[in-house]
């Protein structure tokens, strides 16, 4: 009995995939994000929504999906017929929520949402784990915050929002949540800071004070970029790349700013990394 109970929770552990959502040309990008995933979990699956392609095949565990799977979901059709030929970004963003529901709806009690130029770097198990008693899993910008000195970054984070959209981690509680929030993005995505609106991020501000059970993920070597390299300071200890001297580096957020600070020496110590994400990039197209 206990060897089936056991059997019995290491499979439900398992009920989990990652996601993400590209266009047809960013697929060597999704390939990348497979790799580095399954480099530390090779059963790990990777969902990929193309809004913009249906001539790519499943390979392996990376399964591709189209916006046609989508269509029983109340919302897409406004979505699709606001943002699909009007705006691709718009589109792909709004379709966060829609796709992460889907895929809840299937055979998946987790999933875990990342932008395409995010990169593994450390084992990431627990940020399935935390989802066990989460509803939502946020993940802030942790840009600076000191007022007296750092003015404009303070600001740039009440203008873009307190939580990076380009991960969240959702489990079944959490669907009232990606309702809400696919509602508002068909309700408006734009960049218009001096409304409250930014994208399809700043609406994540809402999500912990109006639903239960959101956590925030407090690990600071997760979701690094350029918008929290002076804040999440990188150091070398005892031969180790640590984030602010006690975090392990689980993810970092390739945007081209954030590859520029590394190019140009600003955030150099991150350099071993983007020179294998830029390895594999080429490797895979």
């Amino acid at each position: 009995f206990v060897l089936k109970n056991y059997r019995s929770t290491k499979l439900l552990s398992k009920m989990y995939t990652f996601c993400t959502i590209i266009t047809a040309n960013y697929l060597p990008f999704a390939k990348v994000l497979y790799t580095s995933l399954a480099k530390r979990d090779i059963s790990v699956k990777l969902q990929v929504l193309v809004v913009d392609g249906n001539n790519f095949v499943t390979e392996e565990n990376l399964f591709i999906h189209q916006t046609q799977d989508l269509v029983k979901d109340p919302v897409f059709k406004n979505i699709e017929k606001k943002y699909a030929h009007t705006n691709s970004d718009y589109f792909r963003w709004a379709l966060k929520p829609i796709f992460i529901s889907y895929l809840l709806g299937k055979e998946y009690e987790k999933v875990i949402f990342v932008d395409p130029d995010i990169y593994f770097v450390s084992n990431y198990d627990f940020l399935v784990n935390e989802l066990d008693n989460a509803s939502v899993l946020l993940s802030p910008h942790w840009i600076s915050i000191e007022p007296s000195q750092m003015r404009d970054a303070l600001i740039q984070m009440f203008r873009g929002g307190l939580f990076n959209a380009g991960f969240i981690g959702v489990s079944k509680k959490g669907l009232a949540a990606m309702k809400w929030w696919a509602e508002a993005c068909h309700y408006n995505i734009e960049k218009q800071p001096q409304i409250g609106i930014y994208d399809d991020q700043k609406y994540l501000d809402i999500l912990p004070v109006e639903f239960e059970d959101v956590k925030i993920l407090k690990h600071k070597g997760c979701n690094l970029a350029e918008w929290n390299m002076n804040s999440c300071k990188r150091t070398i200890k005892n031969g180790q790349l640590l984030i602010l001297g006690q975090y392990e580096p689980i993810f970092i957020h390739f945007t081209k700013d954030t590859i520029r600070h590394i190019t140009n020496m600003n955030d150099y110590l991150l350099k071993q990394y983007l020179d294998e994400y830029m390895n594999l990039l080429n490797e895979k197209g």
